[in-house]
């Protein structure tokens, strides 16, 4: 299993994950940061827009940034 953390960013703020959850690939890691964008993205208040979710390792190293609201992957 390897841990993986999900930030959420925007342009003047972070807000990190420091627990993170255990995953069998990065697939699934990536799988979960979709889920969690398009839940972020159907928020009623559309506090949300302008946010990513960013994919890191254990080490830092950000394997993915995916919009809120939109459903394109952008490489780290």
């Amino acid at each position: 299993m390897n841990r993986f953390f999900f930030d959420y960013t925007a342009k003047d703020q972070s807000l990190f994950d420091y627990c993170g959850h255990e995953f069998r690939s990065v697939q699934g890691a990536v799988e979960f940061a979709q889920a969690t964008a398009q839940n972020l993205s159907h928020s009623l208040t559309n506090e949300w827009s302008g946010w990513s979710v960013v994919v890191r390792d254990v080490e830092g190293k950000k394997f993915l940034s995916l919009p809120v609201g939109e459903g394109t992957l952008r490489a780290a």
